[in-house]
């Protein structure tokens, strides 16, 4: 009876090792998939390898410990990738930004600003004496802005609508107002931040036909808006698209630096304590 009992408890023994060994095998399989993707670039398809040997194979520890160190490679490689791909594309905007910032004026009184503002010179105040206009800036972080300029006998606007063919917008919550009088002249000043404009400067920029201009208040006033403005509005936008985009693979460039930065101490950390 202890004979057949002792042969029982072997042949589990065998059974219960051969299972392990083919636990193990199936799970290194994976491994070497994870790697050979790895090694192919195709960081996705080696990370779902590595988390099914962690989700699948939980008793192979040897492929378990290699799965983990070969994921903190995988990491490392898609970040150093996205790391590539952001620089690069910052040198192609920041180049591009270069190119059309010679086209702009910068307004920047250094004594009581930290950010100045990009406009069109056909724009700036000295070009329009006696004008009213939309004029268009955007601040050196990409914020755009569109004012309404009005001179003339005092209507107290604080409405802008532009017109073109069948189609118009229309904004009536402004960001500012500014009213002055010089000369007998009144000079009023409405701004509104792009995106709560009501999408002034997105009509105005893509519009195919002549703009009009209808000011609202306690009077109306009502004018064509010049070509030069409708080209100086859109090209206003376009710069502040792009100081915006610079801006935002700026800070995912910081980000994947910082991501970098964590996996190399990880990875350190893991192999001097299997040391």
């Amino acid at each position: 009876m202890r004979k057949i009992f002792g042969i029982t408890v072997v042949a589990a023994m065998v059974s219960f090792a051969s299972c392990g060994e083919d636990v193990e095998k199936r799970a290194q399989a994976l491994v070497g998939g994870a790697r050979e993707a790895y090694e192919q670039s195709d960081f996705q398809k080696a990370k779902l390898l590595l988390d099914s040997v962690k989700g699948t194979y939980p008793t192979a520890f040897k492929a378990r410990r290699e799965a983990i160190i070969l994921m903190r490679d995988v990491e490392l490689g898609e970040q150093k990738r996205s790391l590539d791909y952001y620089k690069s594309e910052l040198a192609r905007l920041s180049a591009e930004r270069d190119s059309l910032l010679p086209s702009f004026v910068l307004e920047k009184d250094s004594r009581y600003q930290d950010i100045g503002n990009y406009m069109k010179a056909s724009q700036t105040i000295k070009n329009n004496l006696g004008n009213s206009y939309l004029r268009a800036q955007v601040d050196e972080n990409g914020m755009a802005t569109i004012t309404s300029v009005y001179r003339g006998k005092p209507i107290g606007h604080t409405s802008v609508k532009v017109l073109s063919g069948d189609n118009y917008v229309e904004c009536s919550s402004p960001l500012n107002t500014y009213s002055s009088r010089h000369l007998g002249v009144t000079t009023e000043r409405v701004d509104f931040r792009y995106g709560q404009d009501g999408g002034l400067m997105d009509f105005i920029s893509t519009s195919k036909s002549a703009v009009t201009v209808e000011l609202s208040g306690e009077k109306k006033y009502k004018y064509t808006l010049r070509a030069s403005d409708v080209s100086a509005i859109a090209e206003v936008l376009n710069l502040a698209r792009l100081l915006q985009a610079i801006d935002s693979l700026k800070a995912m460039r910081d980000e994947a630096e910082r991501h970098i930065e964590f996996i190399n101490y990880n990875k350190q950390k893991y192999e001097t304590k299997e040391q």
